[in-house]
């Protein structure tokens, strides 16, 4: 629909540049025109247009297309000129003339529309030309536009077809056939052949309706002298004005207003719009508008958003008009009837600011009024402005290191983030002496505490409208506390422990060294009584606060026990800029002892700057190491075999044995035992008898051998033997059952060889 009507306005455009050309339309089908009076037309002619034998009189064809239906005719005075000649004439086939019911025919000036009603509506053009009054355009306001889109149906059709928005009410509008044109120089003539006159084009809609505003004025300006003004957007629709005890009447622009009763009171202006002209008020239409205006003697509006409701002790700024010559420094003003006073006033190219400060209002509008003086009581300029409720202010503390925070910190800076007042104006945080300080760092807002501040407060701000002219955008129009109340105290961040305490031993050297966490280390024997922790308090800045937390060393033997003299469970508070701190680990470490030093933060929320959305954790750190030792070792213990078999002949069962045995072993990188190890010593062999036929009798003997032990607690452990003894014993009898032939002693070497498991004890050695 778009690019139908741009074509047709090109063309349309493109048609109207060759004015000087005679045009003549002619519905298609219609009877032949005289074309020319004088001279004839150059034919011959095309697209089933016919023309008449004289050469003056052509016929339009009975169905025009696109091609045909607008042709340039070559003219001349007689047929022997018809080849020189540059004079031309275009003929138009039209469309058939449409029936417009004029008086169902809708004008809406405001919307810039025409909506028409009748049949053959399809391609009918609209021609508008008018000036407004209520503006000084440059020029008229004309063109054309058509009807694309008719409904089709039993019923009349309708079309809407645009127009100019701000036409007058009483604007000239015609109609123009389908694919006919307009102009001066166009002669028009129906299907019978006859011309139309030009003004029957005409149309005259039944209703004419207003849809914006009629009356544009928000006051009665007697700024220039006792005569005021109402602007209305169409003075040409209003036929008679009423203004009550004031007199009243409609010139060309607007609305004139004399003998005013007095500038304080408010005027009732009723207009009566004319014939066909109407206002929409929803889906009422009225011929009456009616409007309760202030008089204003100097036009004074309020700036948005500065008029606070439910705020003491608040300001809000006022523009004078550039045309007011008035100082509101030496004015009265009073604001709902009580004084306010004048705090600062700006000039600038858009008027006169003025800052009120008042005590306050709860009022949904307020009155502002200024007078000459109190004597003489004139009021030179007064406005009604719609109060808004003061919104309260939303603030996030954030610290660059532990994210946001509930409280102000007194050792650090914290960034504020105010949340935005949701209007024109924001929220500046302003710094209460005694408590907390406010910086600025670019656009960043940074609070914090007083050093000897305490307790909790609840955090200050400054309601400010940052669109307001020079020092008015910097001023704070209402004070307003935060509803909720934030503890002073110390900001403490844990702070990475690695950086603040050390772990040092010396090396084979004896230099110290200090130990990297999280790693295991190896400490020389004879420095085993070297290492210490160290507590570097002077590397805490004000900044970080104070620190606590827990130092635990334990020392574990290589048995697994705990050495309990070198263990230390010790909790600090680290104060910034303190001096180092010492802790050794006593006692006198053995070989192959482990010292596990842990230092953590106490998780205290009272006392660190906690991030509250994101808790990776408080930081810790641990030291690992272990002292070297021998590569061998030699130590006793018990063993208790229960059940022992010797596989020398001859071979039987021991039950019940028990010694004493040195067990020489390896050792691992740890101190571990080896599995297998090499045994020696004194064992009871046989301690309880046997109930078989051989006797084995109660026997002390020397053992060694292989002995594989797997440890089971400290001190204790189980194993199997495979040993070689010598026995110190009697004889080895057998059991004769009283039979005398046969030999009871049972011959036997003393030494033999033995294996089974065992249960051992203790660990009583040496390493090598």
């Amino acid at each position: 629909m778009l690019s139908a009507r741009a074509l047709f306005l090109a063309g349309w455009m493109v048609a109207g540049l060759a004015t000087a050309a005679p045009t003549r339309q002619v519905p298609e089908g219609g009877r032949a025109i005289e074309a020319v009076a004088r001279g004839v037309i150059c034919g011959p002619v095309r697209g089933g247009w016919t023309l008449s034998s004289d050469g003056r009189s052509i016929r339009p064809p009975a169905k025009a297309d696109e091609n045909s239906r607008t042709i340039e005719l070559k003219v001349a005075a007689d047929e022997a000129l018809c080849n020189t000649s540059q004079d031309t004439l275009t003929v138009i086939a039209t469309g058939a003339f449409p029936r417009i019911d004029a008086a169902a025919t809708t004008f809406y000036p405001d919307d810039g529309r025409v909506d028409l009603r009748g049949a053959n509506l399809q391609g009918v053009a609209i021609a508008w030309s008018g000036v407004p009054r209520a503006a000084q355009p440059s020029g008229p306001l004309e063109g054309q536009d058509l009807c694309l889109s008719p409904t089709v149906g039993n019923k009349p059709s309708e079309c809407a077809v645009p127009v100019t928005q701000g036409l007058p009410t009483d604007a000239a509008l015609y109609w123009v056939p389908p694919y006919g044109k307009r102009g001066p120089e166009v002669t028009t003539y129906d299907a019978s052949g006859n011309v139309v006159d030009p003004e029957s084009f005409r149309l005259r809609p039944g209703r004419i309706v207003l849809t914006q505003p009629l009356i544009q004025s928000s006051g009665i300006d007697l700024s220039k002298g006792p005569e005021g003004s109402v602007s209305v957007s169409h003075p040409e629709a209003v036929a008679s004005a009423d203004c009550g005890l004031a007199s009243c009447e409609v010139n060309e622009n607007a609305i004139a207003i004399r003998h005013v009763p007095g500038v304080d009171v408010n005027v009732s202006l009723r207009l009566r719009l004319a014939a066909r002209v109407f206002f929409a008020r929803g889906e009422a239409l009225e011929q009456v508008v009616s409007a309760t205006l202030p008089v204003l003697a100097c036009p004074m509006a309020a700036v948005e958003g500065t008029v606070l409701r439910d705020a003491d002790d608040s300001a809000l700024v006022l523009r004078l008009d550039p045309s007011c010559s008035l100082e509101p420094r030496s004015l009265l003003w009073t604001v709902n009837g009580e004084r306010a006073r004048v705090e600062r006033v700006v000039k600038t190219s858009e008027g006169t600011y003025g800052l009120l400060r008042t005590r306050g209002t709860s009022s949904p509008q307020v009155v502002i009024t200024a007078t000459t003086s109190r004597i003489d009581g004139t009021v030179v300029a007064s406005t009604t402005a719609e109060t808004v409720p003061i919104p309260g202010p939303r603030a996030l503390l954030e610290m660059k290191d532990s994210g946001p925070i509930d409280f102000i910190p007194t050792n650090r800076p914290a960034e504020v983030k105010v949340a935005g007042s949701g209007g024109v104006g924001r929220f500046v945080l302003r710094p209460l002496e005694g408590v907390y300080s406010v910086t600025a760092d670019g656009n960043t807002t940074l609070i914090q505490g007083d050093a000897t501040a305490g307790g909790f407060v609840s955090l200050r701000f400054g309601y400010r409208v940052p669109t307001l002219p020079a020092e008015l955008a910097t001023t704070d129009l209402v004070s307003v506390n935060e509803r909720v109340q934030r503890v002073v105290r110390e900001a403490s961040v844990p702070v990475d422990i690695a950086s603040m305490v050390e772990f040092v031993c010396a090396d084979k050297d004896g230099q110290d060294q200090s130990l990297l966490p999280s790693r295991p280390h190896r400490i020389e024997y004879k420095m085993r009584n070297s290492c210490r922790v160290i507590v570097h308090r002077e590397r805490l800045t004000p900044e970080q606060g104070n620190q606590e937390v827990v130092l635990r060393i334990n020392v574990t033997k290589a048995d697994g026990s705990g050495r309990g003299e070198s263990s230390l469970e010790q909790r600090m508070i680290l104060r910034p800029q303190g001096e180092q701190r010492v802790v050794p680990v006593s006692g006198n470490l053995g070989q192959y002892d482990r010292i596990l030093v842990q230092v953590s933060h106490v998780a205290d929320e009272s006392r660190y700057a906690l991030n509250t959305t994101d808790r990776p954790g408080l930081p810790s750190a641990q030291w690992t190491a272990i002292v070297e030792g021998g590569f061998l070792r030699l130590y006793t213990m018990a063993t208790i075999p229960a059940g022992l078999y010797r596989a020398t002949a001859p071979s039987g069962q021991l039950a019940i044995n028990f010694g004493v045995l040195s067990r020489l072993t390896m050792l691992n990188n740890e101190g571990q035992e080896r599995l297998l190890g090499i045994e020696f010593g004194l064992m009871g062999l046989g301690l309880v008898p046997q109930s078989g036929d051989i006797q084995f009798p109660q026997t002390l003997a020397v053992v060694a051998g292989l002995g594989l032990r797997v440890p089971i607690g400290p001190g204790a452990a189980v194993g199997a033997q495979a040993w070689v003894a010598r026995e110190f014993r009697g004889e080895i009898v057998r059991r004769t059952n009283g039979d005398p032939s046969t030999d009871r002693v049972v011959p036997s070497s003393k030494w033999s060889f033995i294996f089974g498991p065992s249960i051992s004890i203790g660990n009583v050695g040496f390493n090598l």
